[in-house]
């Protein structure tokens, strides 16, 4: 019988820690990942170390656990340098994304995994598996877990008041939105966040999940708010610093904070032009007449059907 537990991170295991979770099934311990400061609970030793993707909170301090074996999702290839890493999470500002790994996250290098899976295909140990899911809006290489006992992992569809986080070049507010619907679809009897406190059973989540999805549409609402009706329109990075996804910025985050917000802010820009509610010309991006909550209406219907 395979034994299901939470390790609550710091804080909650809110950013720049997560939660991770153990399971054993006599002696046998597999941890999913490590943002959790699983060596500070005795777990500094393990037969399996799963990550669910490589952004920094969830393999913060990985060099403080040793596993037998260490699975990463297909496309968290290896890296030579955390700047490898960094390069691909934050382009041309990857020195101000290696300060912050060195300021506010125990990371200095990043996990060598033994072997890949490939998301969407089952992970299997002793005799009992793991059903692994992909779910890309929030990165190409983030996947989701359902493992035995009627648990489902949903990770980064923390279900944090936050919102939906989608900062990196790859991801996509968009997509995000369809792998929240599926979170929804996925029936299970206790659900598990990598940034939010507790177990939860289905109509919570399902509650949750809708207000997450919600406040993509506020988010929209506000970048949308800020753009002319006509004229000579403006461009997305012109809207950082304005409040729209961080109030305010940490003390010396200020540049990569500045980064995530300009590339949140045009990947909106790209959702509201895809549902109809903006237009670009060649001098930047403008309103053009919409119901932006009827559109959100509809999206978070879907997810509340789902109960």
């Amino acid at each position: 019988m395979v034994e299901v537990k939470l390790i609550q991170g710091p804080g909650g295991g809110r950013f720049p820690y997560s939660n991770c979770l153990l399971m054993e099934d006599r002696g046998f311990k597999l941890l999913v990942d490590t943002g959790c400061e699983p060596h500070t609970v005795g777990l500094e030793r393990v037969d399996v170390l799963l990550f669910t993707h490589f952004h920094p909170d969830h393999i913060r301090g990985h060099h403080r656990v040793r596993a037998e074996k260490v699975l990463a999702p297909e496309g968290e290839e290896p890296y030579g340098r955390l700047e490898d890493l960094a390069r691909r999470f934050a382009g041309e500002r990857f020195r101000n994304w290696l300060e912050m790994a060195r300021l506010m996250l125990d990371l200095s290098t990043v996990p060598r995994a033994s072997e890949y899976f490939k998301p969407g295909e089952d992970v299997c140990f002793r005799g009992w598996c793991i059903s692994t899911i992909p779910a890309r809006g929030h990165l190409l290489t983030h996947t989701l877990l359902e493992p035995p006992g009627g648990y489902v992992h949903l990770v980064d569809i923390d279900l944090t008041g936050f919102g939906p986080w989608y900062a990196n070049p790859e991801s996509s507010p968009t997509l995000f939105l369809e792998d929240i619907k599926m979170a929804s679809r996925i029936e299970a009897k206790t659900y598990i966040t990598s940034h939010k406190e507790g177990l939860y059973q289905r109509g919570k989540v399902l509650q949750l999940l809708a207000r997450y999805a919600s406040r993509l549409f506020e988010q929209a609402g506000q970048v949308l708010a800020s753009l002319p009706e006509v004229g000579g329109g403006v461009r997305p990075w012109e809207l950082v610093g304005r409040g729209i996804i961080y109030r305010r910025y940490l003390g010396g985050l200020e540049r990569i904070m500045s980064y995530f917000e300009g590339m949140m802010i045009e990947k909106l820009l790209g959702m509201l032009s895809f549902v109809g509610c903006v237009r670009e010309t060649r001098s930047g991006f403008y309103r053009i007449p919409c119901d932006l909550d009827e559109i959100r209406e509809k999206h978070v219907g879907e997810i509340l059907s789902e109960g």
